[in-house]
């Protein structure tokens, strides 16, 4: 699979899981028309955090797919606008005319976030066998994830509570000696599953949690019929990286972020 056709279903997938595990009230536009190109818009007036990766008032674009325009983009900013987000992000994926695309945002006042970089990794879905150790990796149940997480501060994410049961999403949790102490999720969209959503509690890192995390992941979706494996990370969390590296995955491109500051 190459870098646009890869890019392109995930952004498909960033449609698919913001549906079923992001906070009430946010808003989807599936932008498939000129001026616009291929763009998919979130709006979360409640979630305007100031990091990029914690602010869902996104645009995810795949270059400058045909029909997209630089009037389409500040069209799209106005949607921001009218609803009062002041902060909003441009995730930028391989694409046609990424150099077009780059000077529209740069002349409509947008700033590339600097020293962070956003990879998203694949590998082709296989069984991966899994060492035996003292973390057991287990699915489960989306109503019995949900209670376990809810009850063990620190080892899930909103979103592994906000997309237990919700269709395509299957939950793991890690135990030590029978304690929770890390959770992920496989999302999975055709022949396409995503590693995702996944924490360690602080006191319980570096046992092995993740590792056997990704492993039974990866079982489960070799058996689920999965073709391939993909999963995204931030360039700066080395031991997730690490682990990902570890079970086969490669970088296969990096998003590029541009900031928008509707208050300048």
């Amino acid at each position: 699979m190459n870098q646009f056709e890869l890019a392109g279903r995930m952004k498909s997938l960033n449609v698919y899981m913001d549906a079923r595990c992001r906070a009430d009230g946010l808003r989807q536009y599936r932008l498939d028309a000129a001026p616009f190109g291929s763009a998919y818009v979130s709006i979360s007036v409640a979630e305007q955090g100031p990091y990029a990766s914690s602010n869902f008032n996104r645009v995810h674009l795949c270059g400058a797919e045909e029909g997209l325009t630089a009037d389409g983009m500040a069209r799209i900013a106005d949607l921001f606008r009218q609803t009062g987000v002041e902060r909003f992000y441009v995730w930028l994926s391989p694409g046609p005319r990424m150099e077009i695309v780059r000077g529209w945002l740069t002349d409509a006042g947008m700033t590339r976030r600097p020293h962070v970089s956003y990879p998203t990794l694949a590998r082709d879905a296989v069984m991966k066998s899994r060492a035996a150790g003292r973390v057991d990796a287990r699915e489960m149940d989306g109503s019995e994830a949900a209670r376990l997480a809810e009850r063990h501060e620190g080892i899930a994410w909103p979103d592994y509570l906000r997309s237990a049961g919700a269709p395509g999403f299957h939950h793991f949790m890690a135990f030590d000696g029978g304690r929770p102490i890390a959770t992920a999720v496989l999302c999975i969209l055709d022949d396409l599953g995503y590693l995702g959503t996944a924490l360690t509690a602080e006191p319980f890192r570096g046992r092995g949690a993740q590792q056997a995390l990704i492993a039974r992941r990866m079982e489960t979706a070799a058996t689920l019929g999965c073709r391939i494996l993909v999963s995204e990370t931030l360039s700066f969390l080395e031991v997730s990286l690490g682990n990902l590296q570890k079970a086969g995955f490669k970088a296969i491109f990096e998003k590029e972020v541009y900031e928008a500051n509707l208050r300048a």
